[in-house]
């Protein structure tokens, strides 16, 4: 893809004059704004409504722009950015002053990446500026993966939206720290633990990668609140459970149910294929158009089962996870509950 460059220089203008520019990455859509202007990068948490102590990722087109917003990289670490830049993968770095602590909710480090998609590369380039951006969706919402939904949701809160279409991936990054004596998996992303260790080593994974812990502080986006759901409530049941739902024609109309092609296959309600549970991959790509099209559909509830959690399944969970209103593990408490929400 070749972006045209009046339009690159269109939207790089807008970063410049402090405005916010939707634009497409490899991994899902940002929102995003000049990251060395406190003013700008304060529009995108009033635009997302964010919470004010949940850090954005800076995003940069070259190392000379990583030096310009950190201090004391690792000549190892900085040696090996060339496996994973570009790419769908967020290091953490020591700040410089060149960014405001808004930036990093106050904290010493700001999390960085470098996008595998032309038009944000050239948008950034051309900007001159690192660009601050978070993924372009109202808070809790699920992350765009189409210029379309960031259209419907986006429209008349920012300057500018790229119609650019699907990304590549429809997942955000992986999140790294370095820091410590063993690389720590911060948030499960595009690309796998499996990928990253010949690279920097074994990784530990993290309770907030997997989704099974909340941190009370947040140093990168992910490890607090709510992330990643529908409006509508989502529930993640066992996927026994979840065949046993499926046949019950009672609750046609009712309830969609979210999964793999082999637990979908037998199902008697209405359901949103993920795709197969040997491609997780595809399976990931889908995941957030599956929850923005539960919130399009009459059914007030979507179920959805786990997957296997390895590869993309880690990342899969993590946001299944941090959807999900309700975990169930039995059909009786599933039919409590559904009696309990339309109650």
């Amino acid at each position: 893809m070749h972006p045209d460059s009046n339009a690159v220089l269109f939207g790089a203008n807008i970063i410049n004059n402090n405005g916010l520019v939707v634009f497409p990455t490899e991994t899902v859509y940002g929102l995003g704004a000049n990251a060395l202007s406190a003013y700008a990068c304060r529009k995108i948490y009033l635009t997302k409504e964010r919470p004010a102590d949940n850090p954005l990722i800076v995003h940069v087109s070259s190392l000379a722009m990583l030096h310009r917003i950190t201090v004391g990289i690792d000549p190892e670490i900085e040696s090996k950015l060339g496996e994973v830049w570009p790419g769908p993968v967020t290091l953490l770095f020591q700040k410089s002053d060149n960014i405001p602590d808004i930036v990093t909710a106050n904290s010493p480090r700001v999390a960085v990446r470098m996008p595998d998609n032309p038009l944000a590369l050239q948008l950034i380039e051309k900007s001159g500026v690192p660009i601050a951006a978070p993924s372009a969706n109202i808070s809790t919402r699920a992350s765009i993966t189409d210029s379309k939904y960031a259209i419907d949701e986006l429209k008349d809160r920012v300057d500018l939206i790229y119609d650019s279409g699907p990304t590549k991936f429809g997942l955000e990054s992986t999140i790294l720290d370095l820091s410590g004596e063993v690389p720590t998996l911060l948030r499960a992303g595009s690309k796998t633990v499996e990928e990253l260790e010949p690279i920097f080593g074994k990784i530990f994974v993290s309770e907030v990668a997997r989704g099974t812990y909340e941190s009370p502080v947040a140093i990168t986006p992910g490890m607090k609140y709510k992330h990643y759901s529908p409006v509508k409530t989502l529930i993640l049941v066992d996927e026994n459970v979840f065949d046993e739902i499926s046949v019950n024609s009672d609750l046609k109309g009712e309830v969609l149910m979210i999964g793999s092609t082999e637990h979908c296959k037998n199902s008697i309600l209405d359901t949103f294929d993920l795709g197969s549970m040997g491609d997780l991959r595809t399976v990931a790509a889908k995941l957030f158009i599956a929850f923005r099209e539960l919130d399009k559909r009459n059914e007030r509830i979507g179920v959805i089962h786990p997957f296997p959690e390895y590869g993309y399944g880690l990342a899969i969970m993590n946001r299944i996870r941090k959807a999900s209103s309700y975990k169930i593990q039995n059909l009786k408490d599933f039919e409590e509950k559904l009696s309990e929400i339309g109650s």
